[in-house]
């Protein structure tokens, strides 16, 4: 019995060297399923792509009217061209593919949107082949903690891998994966 005793002792001794258990107030991070950043260059996101095959509608956003023509927003994605020659019978004719585009306005014959954080002028006197005639880059805010822009944080709430900033590259997607639970986290 003596001998039992002192190897209790002996392991409980032991154990104090061991290290440290996490207390009440200790945080220890573990693995959730959340979303991690899928990050593109700038050359992969950085052009305009015209479709003449028009898309449904996704996640509207805002509707401008321009001659005959109606812009309206897909947002994060581009701008859908409307022709409303006819009011009756307005149909969609074509999709410019402007990734991280969430705001644009138009003034004579171009068109002001954003290109994820750059201003991008784009003429409009050519409705078949837009062209980008001007970039000025880093024109937005790149993170607001108030009113993050879309492809800043997921879609979804939970658990997120906070997104890098690289000065040649931006958060294009999100996907999911297994991440470390102190990461950012949107409610």
């Amino acid at each position: 019995m003596r001998y039992f005793l002192s190897v209790i002792i002996l392991l409980q001794l032991c154990s104090c060297f061991w290290g440290k258990k996490p207390g009440p107030g200790d945080y220890v991070a573990t693995k959730v399923w959340g979303w991690r950043p899928v990050y593109a260059h700038e050359s992969t996101y950085s052009d305009l792509t015209v479709s003449n095959t028009p898309r449904s509608v996704e996640k509207a956003g805002k509707i401008y009217v321009y001659g005959n023509k109606i812009f309206q927003n897909e947002i994060g994605k581009g701008i859908h061209v409307i022709d409303n020659s006819n009011s009756a019978a307005a149909h969609r004719i074509a999709f410019w593919g402007l990734p991280g585009n969430t705001e644009f306005s138009i003034k004579g014959n171009y068109l002001y949107a954003n290109n994820y954080t750059d201003l991008v002028v784009i003429d409009l006197s050519n409705n078949t082949s837009p062209q980008i005639i001007k970039r000025i880059k880093n024109s937005f805010i790149a993170y607001d903690q108030q009113n993050p822009y879309p492809w800043q944080a997921p879609e979804e709430s939970g658990y997120f891998d906070c997104p890098n900033s690289y000065p040649d590259s931006m958060v294009v997607n999100w996907r999911r994966d297994s991440i470390s639970s102190n990461s950012c986290y949107k409610p």
